[in-house]
């Protein structure tokens, strides 16, 4: 959990539920600025978590210093000089004296810190943190953080915490303003103390977790780096628990209060529509297909998310379970993340259809005037009986005479807020619903935010389909990459080029950028194709454009960034290279590399990379009974390799309505554990309403509230 309790705001019960401005230090511009981080009460700031550490916990010596890196040291204040740079800036510089007052070849300089001469003096005994430089032939502290050597331990010598910030705040008052809060001062008690712990004594005894206020105390201004992991494991402990009451609590709710319409076909029916597709379905996508089918039957309504490779064939089970509802009464809706992605399943329907299917149509923002009138009236009425849209299918004012079921593609992509919204579109019953994703999904979120999910895998690539070439090259080896691009494109294929970035770094770091890469290409190695550009700045519309050309092979090499990660369909493509590979995850290389390979003709991905050792690109290129990892694979491998146990930080990827956690990088075992509480917590006190649950409950409630969550 990971914000304070429900406040009271005319009569505040503690410290928390004070206005931010109370805390000492906090005056009302700096309150101005921290309400832009949702921080408006002393309870929100300490609940406003370090994103980081420096490692400051470790002296030296001023001789035994070392160029380039940050640390820190005890010293005495030399002279303390300003004067003004040749732009203009006020330089602050200070020589350092070694601790017996030796002289040393170490100085500190600061630009625009007016302060530090009013504050220290010559003769001063400090500690200084920061990143040491050569400068010249001497050693020099960069913008340090200086505290006299007997004041507490805040900016210097510690594991010091990094927040992150707005515009107009200083990483060293934030800090200062917690560090207030939490260790109190000599009048004022530390008001982290007030924090109400939400786990009950025996949980805590169980699981071996320090008390809410220690936790906080530690994960803000950590002891050490053992006590900073049971802290940060504490609080993703409370986080995942709320997480795992509040979906167990919706499962139960939905399975006894939600009502569907039983959707049956006969056994024979189905079988003829089975035999007239052209192709044999997978073993998976029949083991699918039966436990679909056995959800729709029943009047509780399916949640079930069908996890399965780029192409092995998530559509057609979708088709067939639209087949069902049709022959049951129920029209379905299907519902893309993007209108181009719409139209690709729109015509996916039309062949699967041909036999006299169901009767379909599209229904995006770009479908107008008669055409839209007479798919929304056809709705309303019932005379269509699916329907294939974006988002407007649910936030439009579209009128379904009954929907019977939901289809969301790459569901990832969508909030649950959005799927939920399908209910109230039905006829008072809610609809069944059915969400894909080519994402592989590692089991700690089946195991979370999917846990009100059933799950069904289709872990297997139609027969017949080509496998890809994956290559690893060098950034030295490209002109053969792009000599090999031009031969594909001379025998009348595509191919895509994509980068990490999309703009060039103004700093000069030769990180890849799709704006700079097509420019570069465009007038050198591929000069004379017809070159386009994509990345996520471009409108919507714009994007969608560039893809329709592509689609209609008006454009020979695509170079874009990671938009083209899912739902793109150019059997046509057969070379995708990614420059800069290292700098993305398994999953967006997998999913990128389907992105070619999806007609008649031999594929190619050519990964480029200094990074030779990495253990991701790897994987990349590894075989497994003579074919490469498959997307279940990989995703088990990423979370080897990156490791388990990480709980806060920088997140790849994850759920967004978590604040802690990061799910897609936390321990196993931590999800089991938490999921196991949760059960045994809601097997006792079902609607939380125990006073020792208390806490847990207001938790839950404010988790559905702040992300709008049905």
């Amino acid at each position: 959990m990971t914000e304070a309790p429900a406040r009271v705001r005319e009569h505040p019960r503690s410290s928390l539920d004070l206005p931010a401005v109370r805390l000492p230090g906090i005056g009302p511009e700096s309150a101005k600025l921290l309400e832009r981080l949702g921080v408006r009460t002393i309870g929100d700031l300490l609940w406003h978590l370090p994103t980081r550490y420096k490692d400051f916990s470790r002296f030296r010596p001023l001789r035994a210093l070392v160029a380039e890196q940050e640390q820190s040291a005890i010293a005495i204040l030399g002279e303390i000089s300003q004067r003004r740079t040749a732009r203009g800036q006020l330089l602050t510089e200070a020589e350092l004296l070694e601790e017996d007052g030796a002289p040393s070849q170490v100085r500190a300089s600061w630009f625009g810190r007016a302060f530090i001469k009013e504050t220290h003096r010559t003769g001063e005994r400090v500690r200084i943190s920061g990143r040491v430089r050569w400068v010249g032939r001497s050693l020099q502290f960069s913008q340090p953080a200086l505290e006299p050597a007997d004041a507490p331990l805040v900016h210097t010598g510690r594991l010091v915490p990094v927040y992150g910030l707005t515009e107009g705040l200083k990483d060293g008052q934030v800090r200062r303003w917690l560090h207030t809060a939490i260790e109190g001062g000599p009048r004022r008690t530390a008001i982290v103390g007030e924090v109400p712990e939400p786990l009950p004594q025996d949980l805590r005894n169980r699981h071996r977790l320090p008390d809410i206020a220690a936790a906080l105390r530690q994960v803000h201004f950590p002891d050490d780096e053992s006590r900073l992991l049971a802290a940060r494991r504490r609080l993703a402990f409370d986080e995942l628990l709320v997480l795992q009451l509040a979906l167990a609590q919706r499962r139960a709710r939905w399975t006894k209060d939600a009502h569907a319409s039983p959707l049956r076909v006969a056994d024979e029916q189905l079988a003829t529509w089975v035999a007239t597709l052209p192709f044999t379905l997978t073993a998976a996508q029949g083991r699918a297909l039966a436990e679909v089918r056995a959800d729709l039957e029943r009047p509780i309504p399916m949640s079930r998310l069908l996890e399965g490779e780029v192409g092995s064939g998530k559509t057609v089970i979708a088709a067939l379970a639209a087949r069902i509802a049709q022959v049951s009464g129920a029209q379905t809706a299907i519902m893309a993340p993007t209108e181009l992605l719409a139209e690709q399943h729109a015509r996916s329907l039309a062949a699967l259809f041909a036999d006299g299917g169901p009767r379909h149509a599209l229904l995006t923002s770009s479908v107008t005037g008669e055409e839209r009138k007479r798919v929304v009236a056809g709705t309303a009425e019932g005379s269509i009986d699916v329907v294939v849209g974006t988002h407007a299918l649910v936030e439009e004012n579209v009128v379904f005479a009954r929907l019977g079921l939901a289809v969301v593609d790459e569901q990832h992509r969508f909030g649950v807020r959005q799927r939920a919204t399908f209910r109230e579109k039905g006829d008072g019953l809610d609809p069944h619903l059915l969400l894909t994703t080519a994402t592989p999904i590692p089991q700690t979120l089946n195991q979370t935010v999917y846990r009100d999910l059933d799950v069904s895998l289709l872990d297997e690539l139609p027969i017949g389909r080509k496998p890809i070439t994956t290559h690893l090259r060098t950034p030295d080896q490209l002109a053969g990459v792009w000599e090999g691009m031009r031969i594909a494109v001379g025998r009348g294929q595509q191919a895509f080029v994509v980068c990490p970035r999309i703009d060039p770094d103004e700093a000069g770091d030769d990180i890849p950028s799709a704006i700079a890469t097509e420019r570069d290409l465009r007038m050198g190695e591929l000069r004379g194709l017809r070159l386009g550009l994509m990345h996520g700045r471009m409108a919507a519309k714009e994007r969608d454009d560039v893809m329709r050309r592509f689609a209609a092979r008006e454009i020979d090499v695509l170079v874009a960034t990671t938009v083209i990660e899912v739902g793109i369909d150019i059997p046509n493509a057969t070379v995708m290279v990614v420059l800069g590979a290292d700098r993305f995850g398994l999953a967006q290389l997998h999913q990128l590399r389907g992105r070619v390979g999806r007609g008649t003709e031999k594929a190619y991905c050519v990964l480029v990379s200094d990074a030779a050792d990495s253990p991701r690109l790897a994987a990349m290129v590894e075989q497994k009974d003579g074919r490469a990892l498959n997307g279940f694979e990989l995703a088990a491998r990423d979370l080897e390799i990156r490791g388990a146990g990480e709980f806060l930080g920088e997140r790849q990827s994850g759920a967004p309505e978590l604040r802690v956690v990061d799910l897609a990088d936390v321990d196993p075992r931590l999800v089991e554990e938490t999921a196991g509480e949760a059960d045994r917590i809601l097997r006792v006190d079902p609607e939380l309403g125990r006073s020792e649950h208390e806490l847990l409950a207001r938790a839950v409630e404010q988790l559905w509230r702040r992300y709008a969550l049905a």
